[in-house]
């Protein structure tokens, strides 16, 4: 069963005169969907199907209207990747490459630009099958000018924007780029910010970081925004830093969601998907996710499955591995399991973002999501025996077996029940393969 660890939660009280924050669209009842960016939304697909997205990560300027006239509940934030230029000012790459923002940075504002070790090398973002990105400069966090930049070339124009939330991507607690220095000392002399030996491992950088979010999150309020980053609680612990994180900002956005398969070309995980979740991921993740909503804090976990434009292997971000209903029902189980009254499900390939990539409106609204399954009636349990983790709803059942072996549940008798495809289910005995989740509307007899 859910213990009943609580999150430390320090109430924001806004001062007077400052701008009301909005708050998320309640889930309590049925399967609720967000969008991970817009870019190929139609502005007629998001005044037919809008109404069904609660949250959009990473809207356009030009569709936050439309997105308010479909759904004026939903909030729609502007994308900011939580350490570097919001607002890159291009210049073109060496050598034909890329454009890079590196030329004005270093020209206008070289105390900000954070470098590795080598002391030339600015801590870039690289990603596994995508490279690295040198279009926008890597900013040093810990430097207050940083911050009002930020704040004048993306925090208050999302606000004047219209935006209702801002979306801090890639946030990190680790200096996973190596970052080491910056040049702002007296006459932009170099300045060992992080240990030069083991850059990732400096607790500084950490400290850095926290204390960046507090006062981001502190203006970013201040202009009447939510703030969500895109972070992934490691091990879903309650540790103190998480914490820290959970009770500054106003929700999560969790890029490895409920599951992830994400194909490497040369390796078994090009054909071979992984066990969904384990018996100690997913019992961590439930209670770590119904203590967030408890608090009033947001989870909108993006699952992504299956081969996207990652190392060229599916340009075009059709999901092709999610046309089965094992994943789709799965993720639909978990999403009932932890649900309180502020989340919804992605469910799309791996970087299969924009709204364009296949269900209802191309908004990855698959048809599980119709289930009316009600409200949930009772805490989510393990059952000590099987292992199996169930929820009653008003109108449904959803149990999922995380172990890697299949196991036999039991339905209670005196309710006909049946699958979200239609099927007849007896009560009694009920078979769950391994790492998979079952949903069930149920029917007095």
């Amino acid at each position: 069963s859910i213990s009943n660890t609580m999150l430390v939660l320090a109430l924001a009280l806004t001062a007077s005169g400052a701008a009301a924050l909005p708050t998320w669209k309640d889930s309590t009842t049925g399967i609720h969907a967000f969008l991970t960016f817009d870019s190929s939304a139609t502005a007629e697909n998001i005044a037919e199907f809008g109404s069904q997205i609660d949250y959009v990560w990473g809207a356009g300027g030009s569709n936050v209207p439309r997105w308010k006239t479909a759904n004026p509940g939903a909030i729609v934030s502007k994308y900011i990747p939580f350490t570097r230029d919001p607002a890159p000012h291009l210049s073109p790459g060496p050598n034909g490459s890329e454009p890079t923002g590196l030329p004005w940075w270093q020209k206008n504002h070289p105390d900000l630009v954070l470098y590795q070790c080598d002391r030339v090398t600015p801590a870039w973002e690289c990603f596994a099958g995508e490279g690295c990105a040198h279009t926008s400069v890597p900013l040093d966090l810990t430097n207050p000018a940083t911050l009002q930049y930020q704040l004048e070339t993306g925090f208050q124009p999302a606000a004047s924007e219209g935006y209702t939330a801002i979306a801090l991507d890639n946030y990190g607690l680790t200096n996973q780029w190596s970052a080491c220095g910056a040049f702002k000392g007296p006459n932009n002399a170099w300045v060992q910010m992080y240990n030069a030996t083991a850059p990732k491992e400096d607790p500084m950088y950490t400290a850095g970081v926290l204390d960046w979010t507090h006062r981001a999150v502190a203006a970013i309020h201040s202009l009447g925004m939510l703030v969500i980053p895109n972070f992934s609680p490691p091990g879903y612990a309650f540790t103190d830093e998480i914490l820290e994180v959970a009770n500054a900002t106003d929700g999560l956005l969790a890029e490895a969601g409920w599951t992830i398969w994400d194909p490497v070309p040369n390796t078994s995980s090009f054909t071979t998907p992984p066990l969904k979740t384990s018996p100690a991921r997913f019992a961590a993740q439930v209670e770590f996710v119904r203590n967030l909503q408890r608090h009033g804090k947001g989870y909108f976990p993006i699952t992504e499955w299956g081969a996207g434009p990652d190392y060229g292997l599916n340009p075009s971000k059709f999901p092709y591995n999610i046309s089965g209903e094992a994943i789709r029902q799965y993720i639909v189980a978990s999403f009932m399991m932890a649900n309180g009254n502020a989340s919804a499900v992605f469910l799309s390939c791996i970087q299969c973002y924009g709204g364009g990539s296949g269900g209802l409106g191309n908004f990855s609204i698959w048809p599980e999501y119709s289930a009316d399954v009600g409200v949930p009636t009772a805490e989510p349990a393990m059952d000590a025996d099987t292992g199996i983790w169930s929820r009653e709803f008003t109108k449904a059942i959803t149990m999922v077996n995380p172990s890697p072996t299949a196991v036999t549940g039991h339905l209670a008798p005196g309710y006909a029940y049946t699958d979200l495809y239609g099927a007849a289910v007896k009560s009694g005995p009920v078979n769950l393969e391994p790492a998979s989740g079952l949903v069930l509307l149920r029917h007095s007899v």
